[in-house]
């Protein structure tokens, strides 16, 4: 009984017998390339290597797709017409094929107001460039001087003519180097930027006040006290709503200008429609 048991444990193969057998049936069906099959391949390396070359090195700054149509848009202002002649005089030193998007923005001059150039090459000889400019949230007064101002704090000295339903702030002298320092027309500006893009025809003037902070005021509609300029999108957005949450009340008469008591407030609902007529304070 014991000799037939250990007979038939024998015709068991074992894990290592079949680990070595499927090893051995693998390499022989994985052959190692002949030499005419590695000789191919080397000569197709050597081909893409010699073509990446020629593209990177030669073809893509060459004639053959160098830029020669050039259509801009989306400028306006005064200067539009010189910043147009100078995109096109930079895309027409570039190819189709090898775009500097920096070259065009730097050519258009240190005071160019944009946001983005969006660039779409024609090949083999055509580009075209949609410039997003910057928009105006707001209109900077000092005495007899108007200038339109941008998000940041940019000025805007060519947005001419100045639209008339952007929200007036009254500041000191303007800078002359294009952009608002860190100060009270700069929290402005930000308040003008925060609001809602459907809201902002609506706002006619922004002051910072004692006691108040920054105040909105809202053609024929409430005045929005937003006092710190810090959450100033929520702030809007609550006082657009009707939130009690944040400081709206009618704009006093002269004889009504109190500042309320912290804490207390009337809500008023804002909306969000189309711009009123003209009025505020």
């Amino acid at each position: 009984m014991r000799a037939a048991v250990g007979s038939g444990l024998r015709t068991i193969p074992r894990a290592g017998d079949l680990l070595r057998g499927a090893g051995t049936a693998l390499r022989g069906m994985v052959r190692a390339p002949s030499r005419r099959v590695r000789r191919r391949l080397l000569v197709l390396a050597l081909l893409a290597i010699v073509l990446g070359g020629v593209y990177f090195f030669w073809f893509r700054d060459s004639s053959f797709v160098r830029v020669q149509r050039v259509t801009v848009t989306g400028l306006s202002g005064t200067d539009a017409s010189r910043e147009r002649a100078a995109l096109i005089a930079a895309a027409h030193r570039m190819t189709t094929l090898h775009v500097d998007v920096d070259a065009l923005r730097r050519a258009m001059g240190a005071g160019a107001t944009i946001d983005a150039l969006r660039v779409t090459p024609d090949f083999p000889h055509g580009l075209r460039i949609e410039v997003v400019e910057k928009a105006p949230v707001a209109v900077l007064i000092y005495g007899s001087e108007r200038v339109a101002v941008g998000a940041g704090g940019v000025l805007l000295p060519a947005v001419r003519p100045i639209p008339p339903w952007l929200p007036v702030i009254d500041v000191g002298p303007l800078p002359a180097h294009g952009r608002l320092g860190t100060g009270r027309a700069s929290r402005l500006v930000d308040a003008a930027a925060a609001a809602p893009a459907p809201l902002r025809p609506r706002v006619a003037r922004l002051r910072e006040l004692p006691g108040k902070g920054l105040v909105a005021y809202i053609r024929n509609g409430p005045e929005v006290i937003l006092g710190s300029p810090s959450d100033l999108a929520l702030k809007w957005a609550a006082a657009a709503a009707g939130s009690p949450t944040y400081s709206t009340q009618p704009t006093p008469t002269p004889s009504q200008q109190t500042v309320p008591p912290s804490g207390t407030t009337q809500a008023t609902p804002l909306g969000t429609g189309g711009a009123a007529p003209h009025g505020g304070p």
